[in-house]
């Protein structure tokens, strides 16, 4: 675990800065951050934590109150109105739930394997 600390000091500038993207891929495109996050922390820190499974974990909590910040700010600005989202919502929660069971169940290879197909998929949908 020391390891892991000393690199997180040593790193803190570029994990703003990866935060810092994060934040703007999010409240730009309403998607990307964990993206960003996700292969930012395995870059750097691949080697020294105890299990990769934690990059998607830290992520996702960025994520929270990102979106929230991001969503607030699209209500704001007339893009977003809270009808549209309501039927979204329970659903998703149900799949975060889910997601975070499987994600203990899964090897970080597969899980890697995952990511990367969603990914890849997301760029070639939205690029056709």
């Amino acid at each position: 675990m020391k390891s892991y600390q000393t690199a997180y000091f040593k790193y803190l500038p570029l994990l703003c800065l990866l935060g810092l993207l994060a934040g703007l891929l999010n409240g730009l495109l309403g998607a990307g951050g964990g993206i960003v996050l996700v292969i930012g922390l395995r870059a750097l820190f691949g080697r020294t934590v105890q299990s990769p499974k934690s990059f998607y974990a830290t992520a996702i909590s960025v994520m929270l109150p990102l979106s929230l910040v991001s969503a607030w700010q699209y209500m704001k600005n007339g893009h977003l109105q809270a009808s549209s989202v309501t039927p979204l919502v329970l659903p998703a929660i149900l799949g975060g739930v889910l997601g975070a069971l499987l994600l203990k169940l899964l090897k970080p290879t597969l899980l890697a394997r995952i990511f990367a197909i969603v990914v890849l998929l997301s760029g070639i949908i939205l690029v056709l």
